[in-house]
């Protein structure tokens, strides 16, 4: 009797481990992204100029996007990178040069892909960023507009504010965004949050003395980079509050640096961001 009962206890343990092997497993998994068309969410006007243009839309929201030049063709296939910029509070004027800047840089562009990436840059509706179901169609539109855009292929970067929002839409919305980049976030995940989120790659940036920031951001900064694949935690003793830029360094090696002239062991920010995008 006492055999059998070892027996069923280890039946009983094996098991929960399956199971728990099998949930985390599903929660990994990234089905296609589901985009659909809303006409709320599609350019109402539209000023070009040069790879850039800016639109406004029925919904409210006025966007800067860069598509590179030769992939604006309606014939083209999926293949570029987008990276979504959301800007901290009260930044909405200067987020396209601010950090638009960041990733039209021609070395930054080459890193992310030989033919270049798109560069989304909202701006919030008021001085901050709320619905991430709203920016989530936003984005998705802007995709079905451009097919050159491959929808497998979507970064949320964020500055402050911009930054915590970058943390729940990617969270929200973790079939549309496959990586994530946060500057000086104060978002505080939620479990249920924080499972959603393993099907993403994070890059989590903190510095100790941005005080009341980081005391807010760092337990959901260190969970994302433990439980997601791929992701990052940095810390700086003293940085302030700041944006993660292209050069900054993560402490790790960089697995495809090499024929960019990185050294093995000094991966950058870029070189984590064109990893993460790699189908």
């Amino acid at each position: 009797m006492k055999g059998i009962g070892r027996r069923k206890v280890v039946y009983t343990i094996v098991t929960a481990i399956i199971a728990c092997v099998g949930v985390y497993v599903a929660l990994r998994a990234r089905p296609a992204p589901r985009l659909e068309y809303d006409n709320a969410f599609w350019p109402s006007n539209e000023v070009v100029s040069g790879e850039w243009r800016w639109c406004t839309t029925p919904a409210g929201i006025t966007y800067n996007l860069y598509i590179p030049t030769g992939m604006e063709g309606d014939e083209l296939a999926p293949s570029i990178p987008l990276i979504v910029c959301f800007h901290g509070n009260g930044g909405k004027a200067t987020a396209k040069d601010r950090f638009g800047r960041l990733f039209t840089d021609p070395g930054v562009q080459l890193r992310l892909d030989p033919r270049g990436a798109a560069v989304l840059v909202p701006q919030s509706r008021v001085e901050y960023f709320s619905d991430p179901a709203g920016y989530a169609r936003l984005v998705e539109n802007v995709i079905l507009r451009h097919p050159a855009i491959d929808p497998r292929r979507v970064a949320a970067y964020g500055f402050s504010q911009g930054a915590a929002f970058a943390h729940e839409i990617a969270m929200a919305e973790p079939t549309l965004f496959r990586a994530a980049a946060t500057g000086s976030s104060y978002y505080r995940a939620s479990l249920a949050e924080l499972a959603r989120g393993t099907r993403v790659r994070f890059y989590c940036a903190l510095a100790k003395n941005d005080k009341g920031i980081y005391e807010q951001g760092v337990r959901t900064a260190r969970a994302l980079a433990f439980i997601c694949p791929n992701s990052r935690y940095v810390e700086y003793e003293k940085r302030g509050h700041f944006f993660i830029e292209p050069e900054d360094k993560t402490g790790r090696g960089a697995e495809r640096g090499a024929e960019h002239g990185v050294p093995h062991n000094a991966e950058r920010f870029v070189d984590w961001l064109a990893d993460a995008l790699t189908r």
